[in-house]
């Protein structure tokens, strides 16, 4: 057992450094990026950001959760490995081809770009190198240090580049180039380790016997995440059709983006526990669970300690951002709530209901989680702006939590765990 956690332990380490150096540094310099580029134009950044996140989402395809739990189960067995790596790649690389086409005539066709077409088309670079992403693939080898070491090296001179390019808002376009160049590059380099290192075997023929195989056993997975992803990664985009005060979308995005920080701490830890949580699973359900609950207890306790932090000190962090923000402490007060129920709903969906192949019923939970919370997010942008969005999106959360207790309580085929163990 002790070896065991070690690997976890070992794997979030990883997992946290990609995601220091992949996400949170660039949350991090977003305080330079503010006083550089100025509340506005940020806003704008911030929007084709998003939308570009939103993107990764279909390029993804649930892969992540499918592809990784498909090789932690048949990481022994060489060809079907093989198989697993050529087919998911090679559907990435075209689901990409076809995501950056809807992206260019995002652009062409919103006004907030209207002057800035150059800008947000560089972000494709983006959308490609995302494609070629292998984190999939080493995280279910439970082998993260190569992928790791690479993606966190390219990330860290990428932002340290744009803390030094970018000098006023007419240098805004260098911003989505550095970052292209930084995700092909690491998609390339982790690509030829993976062959080189695992002795990977590409075989672009199995996509045609494989892929709808792939496409089958993501789709559950890209379903949930998609309606996750769209009301995580969507606010913004949903804001900016409602509130043309450009202003009002960058306090929004500062807000949104002081709270993603910590999401995103969070992330590399649940990545790193899930191979193991599914592997548990596989032993037997009591396993899993006290699996699920032993991690989920970790994650939980952290995330009430920021969340006290948040309603003691909001004022003072977004002072520190501009004194303008200041005046909107008590929203991020209240949005911090929101970080809670992320959490919660992450582990008994992702982590419960997929240990026992449930993930059908968390996809369908997920459907009417984001259709009413989508309701509610055009509402409240309607009328109370980026307010409304706010509540929106925590009341969403909090109704897709209630959902998933429900389930855990009176469902014949999950029942049989107690709600309290997850809260």
């Amino acid at each position: 057992m002790e070896f065991r956690n070690s690997i976890v332990f070992r794997n979030f380490i990883y997992l946290f450094a990609n995601q220091f150096f992949n996400l949170i540094i660039p949350l991090l310099v977003f305080p330079f990026l503010l006083k550089t580029l100025g509340i506005a134009n940020f806003g704008l950044y911030s929007l084709a950001y998003a939308g570009v996140i939103f993107c990764f989402m279909f390029c993804d395809y649930g892969f992540n959760f499918s592809g990784s739990k498909y090789i932690a189960i048949n990481k022994s067995d060489y060809e079907k490995r093989d198989d697993a790596f050529s087919t998911i790649l090679s559907l990435k690389i075209i689901i990409s081809l076809v995501v950056s086409f809807g992206w260019i005539v995002y652009i062409t066709y919103n006004p907030k770009f209207a002057h800035a077409h150059l800008f947000a088309l560089l972000f494709i670079g983006m959308i490609i190198g995302n494609a070629l992403n292998m984190q999939w693939f080493y995280q279910g080898l439970e082998r993260l240090g190569w992928f790791s070491t690479i993606n966190s090296t390219i990330k860290l001179a990428s932002n340290v580049a744009i803390l030094f390019v970018i000098k006023s808002a007419d240098d805004a376009y260098m911003i989505p180039m550095i970052y292209s160049v930084a995700f092909i590059l690491s998609g390339v380099i982790t690509i030829v380790i993976a062959v080189r290192r695992f002795n990977i075997k590409i075989n672009f023929s199995s996509l045609q016997k494989n892929y709808k195989r792939f496409l089958s056993e993501g789709l559950d997975n890209f379903i949930t995440i998609s309606t996750t992803s769209m009301v995580f990664n969507g606010t913004i985009i949903i804001l900016s059709f409602f509130e043309k005060d450009i202003i009002l979308i960058g306090v929004f995005s500062a807000l949104d983006r002081i709270l993603k920080i910590l999401v995103s701490i969070y992330v590399p830890y649940s990545t790193a526990i899930y191979p193991r949580n599914m592997s548990e699973f596989q032993v037997s359900r009591k396993k899993g669970t006290e699996s699920v609950i032993k991690y989920g207890a970790i994650a939980l306790f952290f995330c009430i300690i920021c969340i006290v932090f948040f309603q003691l000190f909001s004022e003072n962090i977004l002072s520190f951002l501009d004194q303008k923000l200041a005046l909107y402490a008590k929203w991020l007060r209240l949005f911090s709530a929101w970080l809670f129920f992320i959490i919660i709903n992450n582990l008994i969906g992702y982590h419960y209901m997929n240990g026992l192949n449930k993930s059908a019923v968390f996809r369908n939970i997920n459907i009417i989680y984001m259709v009413i919370t989508l309701i509610l997010m055009i509402f409240g942008c309607a009328f109370y702006s980026f307010r409304g969005c706010i509540i929106a999106v925590l009341s969403g959360e909090v109704l897709l939590t209630l959902m998933l207790v429900f389930q855990l309580k009176f469902n014949p085929s999950i029942a049989g765990t107690s709600v309290k163990d997850f809260t």
